[in-house]
């Protein structure tokens, strides 16, 4: 998957490389491996997301050159990846790098419904994908990552990015070079609650994308490539790609009328006698709320709150957030707990449910109350 493939959807091999420097046409993540499943026949489409309960999501890869690349299955760092002015450089620490899982996005008018397996890719004579790896910001927003660890001209400023799940090779000693028809797990993070209610709102709609990425240089054109390339669904010498989903899907009965579905209640509450109103946890968020916001009812540390409040010199105030929830919760303010309205601020979470939330002056208020809030998810298609 790159702008220029002139024959999408007939390759048998996918190829995943970098390309570094200042071609401002071309993403580092270059060349990427674009997978979709359609999961409607194996799993019902249609429920609410939370409704996906999922165990475990894991995909596997063949590899088909021989000795292409060194295996690295450990995250590398951040740092390792930027050019040597930027102060937050460091040395890669291990020899080769990781095969990283993402999801897709799309744009100019496509969309995960609507890419087909032949559509273009994107603009050869602008280089701009109309498919493209997506994962998470600082603000837990999902973004195009092709450019997050930047390039030399400056028009994309590096940022830190979360893969879904890194590639591991286990018949391979780690800095080895990987042999021809070598198997690649990802086993999907799902203890991330943004990459795990990525997974769920796919499965809602039906259709599951991901794509493969590899930041180590390729090599160029001449000689031996140095890049790692995947059994497609069209290869038949060597084994497509596999995608195994375990879980449970929350049917929509609910006998007792407290407006949580029984398989949802049998499932984290073991049972059907605690009600919508109850906290069987203890964290100050009822089980109604813990539904809705797709939290643990059975773990006082899976819930969306605000811990602390300071307030600086300047003014500005600073939240400190929990938020073991899917997507990035808003913030608003009260004067009197009646009136709420959003609040102006920037939210960060510099590690995966810790948020902190900055705000402008606040001192303007005798009183002001704060609270997190997330609208509850929508059925696919509102």
């Amino acid at each position: 998957m790159y702008p220029h493939n002139a024959t999408p959807g007939l390759r048998p091999a996918a190829s995943v490389f970098a390309t570094w420097g200042d071609e401002s046409g071309v993403d580092t993540r270059h060349g990427q491996f674009l997978l979709v499943w359609d999961t409607t026949n194996a799993i019902a489409a249609g429920h609410p997301s939370g409704h996906y309960r999922l165990t475990r999501v894991r995909l596997t890869l063949t590899t088909l050159r021989e000795g292409s690349f060194v295996n690295d299955s450990t995250p590398d760092a951040f740092g390792s990846y930027l050019y040597p002015e930027d102060p937050r450089s460091v040395a890669d620490a291990d020899p080769g790098r990781p095969l990283e899982l993402f999801g897709a996005g799309f744009r100019n008018s496509f969309t995960a419904a609507t890419f087909l397996e032949n559509s273009p890719f994107g603009s050869p004579a602008t280089g701009e994908r109309n498919a493209f790896a997506t994962g998470f910001d600082a603000a837990r927003t999902l973004v195009d990552v092709g450019n997050n660890v930047g390039k030399t001209n400056e028009l994309f400023p590096p940022f830190p990015t979360r893969p879904f799940a890194v590639g591991a090779i286990t018949n391979v000693a780690a800095g080895e070079l990987v042999p021809a028809d070598s198997k690649v797990t990802f086993e999907l993070n799902l203890a991330d609650a943004d990459v795990r209610g990525y997974l769920q709102q796919a499965l809602a709609e039906g259709r599951l994308w991901f794509a493969v990425t590899w930041l180590g240089e390729s090599g160029g054109f001449a000689g031996t490539p140095r890049y790692p390339d995947f059994a497609t669904r069209d290869n038949l010498l060597f084994d497509p790609p596999q995608l195994l989903i375990e879980g449970d899907l929350v049917g929509p009965e609910d006998t007792d009328g407290d407006g949580l579905p029984d398989d949802w209640e049998r499932l984290v509450l073991d049972g059907t006698g605690s009600s919508a109103d109850d906290d069987d946890d203890l964290d100050g968020m009822s089980n109604r709320a813990e539904y809705l916001l797709d939290t643990d009812p059975g773990d006082p540390a899976s819930l969306l709150a605000i811990r602390s409040v300071e307030i600086g010199a300047d003014g500005h105030g600073t939240l400190g957030l929990v938020d073991a929830g899917a997507g990035a919760p808003g913030i608003e303010t009260s004067p009197d707990l009646k009136r709420w309205t959003q609040a102006p601020g920037r939210l960060e979470f510099p590690e995966p449910g810790l948020g902190t939330w900055h705000s402008g002056d606040v001192l303007g208020h005798s009183t002001l109350y704060f609270r997190a809030v997330r609208p509850a998810p929508s059925p696919p298609g509102e």
